[in-house]
């Protein structure tokens, strides 16, 4: 295995996982709610060569009810991005970051992450899953409290009064 993946540890427990300090990411951090926006955003972000993505969807409690993706993540080695996808159109300039074939776009559930985009992008190229990569490197634990407990040594919270409402 690699000599630079050997320091990590490759399983936690769940009393380790909650034994660690709650971190919180330092960066700068964007909200995109308006077409200018977004395409400063845009940008700055076709100027990557790997991009870590995630969405969120509200949560639907009735059967056969599926919302749309109401947040695009992007984060770049500089800032995260927080696109509000009900208030901006798709651009033709964030449609050709997530076709572009350079631009590495990374994440723990990619896959789900496109099958809930496909409605606004249509062409996606070089993804990776972490949660494969995590796998193939040895890590057992490949969801995200878990891999970033691993790999950044303290928790994260997934708790909605963490996150950015929709």
């Amino acid at each position: 295995m690699n000599d630079k993946l050997d320091k990590y540890k490759k399983v936690i427990s769940k009393d380790d996982l909650s034994s660690l300090d709650l971190g919180r990411y330092q960066g700068e951090i964007i909200l995109v709610d308006t077409e200018h926006a977004l395409n400063e955003a845009c940008k700055e972000i076709a100027n990557c060569s790997i991009i870590g993505i995630d969405t969120e969807t509200k949560p639907s409690f009735k059967k056969g009810v599926v919302n749309s993706v109401a947040l695009l993540q992007i984060a770049t080695d500089k800032r995260v991005y927080i696109i509000r996808l009900k208030s901006v159109k798709m651009s033709s300039e964030l449609a050709s970051i997530f076709s572009n074939k350079n631009i590495i776009k990374v994440g723990i559930a990619v896959r789900d992450d496109l099958k809930d985009l496909k409605k606004f992008i249509l062409l996606m190229k070089k993804c990776s899953r972490l949660k494969y990569f995590g796998t193939k490197l040895g890590f057992e634990s490949i969801g995200a409290k878990k891999l970033s407990a691993l790999v950044l040594g303290f928790r994260i919270s997934k708790d909605n009064k963490y996150l950015i409402g929709s």
